[in-house]
C-alpha cells in the first residue's frame, strides 16, 4: 500500500541500465524493455516520475485519483475499485485495484 502523495523508489536494475548493462549480464534490449514496462505501469497508475539520478528513480502517487480516473478512459488496467466499506480492513482479500473515492484537500 502506498499512501496518497507517497513516493515509490526503485534502485538498481533496470535503472541506469545504459551505464551498467554489461555488468548485469543482460542485453540492452531486455533492460530497456523492463524499464519501459515499469514506466508504462507507473503512467497507468497516474504516478509522476519525480527524479531519476544515478541508480535511483522516484515516482510520486497522486493525492487524488479523480482526475486520473477521468483521463484513463482507454486504459482499463488496473481497474478502479467499486465502492467498498472503508472500515473493512481486516480479513478482506487483497485485490489488484486502486481507489479513486478519496479526496484530499
Amino acid at each position: 500500500m502506498l499512501r496518497p502523495g507517497g513516493y515509490w523508489i526503485l534502485s538498481g536494475p533496470p535503472i541506469n541500465w545504459k551505464k551498467y548493462w554489461k555488468g548485469w549480464e543482460r542485453t540492452k534490449e531486455d533492460l530497456n524493455a523492463e524499464q519501459q514496462a515499469i514506466e508504462a505501469v507507473a503512467r497507468r497508475l497516474c504516478w509522476t516520475k519525480v527524479k531519476e539520478a544515478g541508480d535511483i528513480a522516484v515516482w510520486q502517487k497522486p493525492y487524488n485519483h479523480a482526475d486520473c480516473k477521468a483521463s484513463r478512459k482507454a486504459s482499463k488496467s488496473p481497474p478502479f475499485c467499486s465502492r467498498m466499506d472503508p472500515d473493512a480492513a481486516w480479513l478482506v482479500p487483497t485485490r489488484l485495484i486502486f481507489d479513486a473515492s478519496y479526496e484530499l484537500k
